[in-house]
């Protein structure tokens, strides 16, 4: 039954239509056929392209490593006698480390000061009058030769007897001069005379000169010496004073290493150069980065850095650039950045990863956009501006910095000041009619929930190193 009414309304449908347009005329007929479809236009909210002032940023990651690491070693060879300091130790420069045996040390400094004692009694001098004259004079020829080296030889005992011989020597001869003038003496008494005069001279220039020699015998022996004395000295391994201190330091006492290894026992046999400990300054601690080659003309030395390390999840550390590397690895394409990281509470460990953010200008003028105005779709990132009426669309839309409700923009094309779409963008194409609507005002109910009071913070939050996150 159903088949049959479907064939009987399929044949009826030709006459029905037939008697439609037999009731209009020709020329309804054709305006009709030929009236545009109305255009819709789309409603859509708008919202102003802003400029504000914004940071340039670049994310590195690197890795914290201390002011100074150093490994200390032993000068000289010999017995361990005494460890002082162990692994997390605090110690300051010029504290002793390490004891070694010093018994031969000893031994062979006292055997140098005798020697060095006796010396100075052939001179005829003290030890601090030898003193003065190295202070003044160095060990140069003017110690054996100046004029109060002369002056002090003249009074060296065995040069004095021999100076009173040559005068001895001399006033005979000239006696015997007199004697020969008055035809009193012979010629072989006078020839004999005269020999003994300059043999008396020749005696006082060699004493001098063996004085000289005692000098300069005397300066050896005072350097073997202090040799000996600083071998002494040596035995006892001891933190070093660094010259090049961190900022803030105003002298090397200042600085504080912490011990990150002990590597002998008492009782241990040491070789020269052999590594006894490993000490590392670490307040500040240095960051080592490294950052892309394309942002070589963007950092500086002096830049803020902002750290995060995964041990202290919540809190924020500040550092600054300090140096820069001006080479570029030719294997990474990367360039090294050093960062300076105050340390004073500890809660940073050297050798630990760390994230960190440099940045490169604090204000930076650029165009923000509603965030909800970015369209995404099939790797294209566009906007919608509002035109004479009209949807307008930018395609080569790149995103930046964000913020709460907003996006850096940058566009070839992007317009100086111009409405952005904010909703109804989803239907739009470019050249689309568009009317814009008034947002409705937010409900009470929404207000009294914007202007609740916030809750107070916990007591006993944890506290930042410089800034919370």
């Amino acid at each position: 039954m159903r088949r049959r009414c479907c064939l009987i309304l399929a044949a009826c449908l030709p006459a029905i239509a037939a008697a439609s347009l037999s009731g209009c005329s020709p020329a309804e007929a054709q305006s009709s056929s030929k009236a545009p479809a109305a255009v819709r236009e789309v409603p859509v909210t708008v919202a102003p392209l802003e400029r504000r002032t914004v940071e340039r940023t670049i994310d590195v990651v690197g890795t914290l490593r201390g002011w100074e690491q150093v490994t200390i070693g032993s000068k000289r060879t010999g017995r361990v006698s005494k460890v002082l300091h162990d692994m997390g130790d605090h110690v300051r420069p010029g504290e002793p480390l390490v004891e070694l045996e010093a018994v031969d040390a000893k031994l062979a400094y006292d055997q140098a000061q005798s020697k060095y004692l006796g010396e100075l009694v052939k001179l005829g001098i003290t030890e601090q009058q030898a003193q003065r004259f190295i202070e003044q004079y160095g060990i140069s020829e003017e110690l054996i030769r100046g004029k109060q080296a002369e002056e002090a030889i003249d009074r060296v005992p065995a040069v004095v007897q021999v100076l009173v011989s040559k005068e001895k020597a001399l006033h005979n001869l000239n006696r015997q001069r007199a004697l020969s003038k008055k035809g009193a003496s012979t010629v072989q008494e006078l020839e004999d005379y005269e020999n003994e005069y300059r043999s008396a001279s020749a005696a006082y220039e060699n004493a001098r000169a063996t004085a000289r020699n005692v000098i300069a015998s005397a300066v050896a022996i005072r350097v073997a010496r202090n040799q000996a004395l600083q071998t002494l000295a040596d035995m006892i391994i001891r933190v070093p004073k660094p010259e090049l201190t961190p900022p803030g330091s105003s002298q090397a006492d200042a600085v504080v290493y912490a011990v990150t290894k002990r590597s002998v026992s008492e009782g241990q046999m040491v070789r020269e150069g052999e590594a006894v400990c490993e000490l590392i300054i670490e307040n500040p601690l240095r960051l080592w980065t490294s950052a892309p080659e394309r942002y070589a003309e963007q950092v500086r030395v002096g830049q803020p850095v902002r750290i995060t390390v995964s041990s202290q999840p919540d809190l924020l550390f500040l550092g600054k650039v300090v140096r820069i590397n001006p080479s570029v690895d030719a294997v990474s394409r990367t360039f090294q950045v050093e960062t300076q990281v105050p340390n004073d509470r500890r809660l940073l460990r050297a050798g630990g990863f760390a994230k960190a953010t440099i940045v490169t200008d604090l204000s930076a003028q650029a165009a923000v956009a509603p965030t909800e105005s970015i369209i995404r779709f099939a790797g294209v990132t566009k906007l919608f501006f509002v035109e004479n009426g009209k949807a307008r669309s930018v395609n080569d839309i790149v995103t930046g910095s964000e913020g709460p409700g907003w996006v850096e923009v940058t566009s070839k094309s992007l317009p100086t000041s111009a409405m952005v779409v904010i909703t109804g963008q989803t239907q739009l194409a470019d050249g689309t009619p568009v009317v814009i609507r008034t947002p409705k005002p937010p409900s009470d109910h929404h207000k009294k929930i914007e202007t609740a009071p916030t809750a107070a913070p916990e007591l006993g939050s944890k506290a930042t190193e410089s800034v919370k996150r």
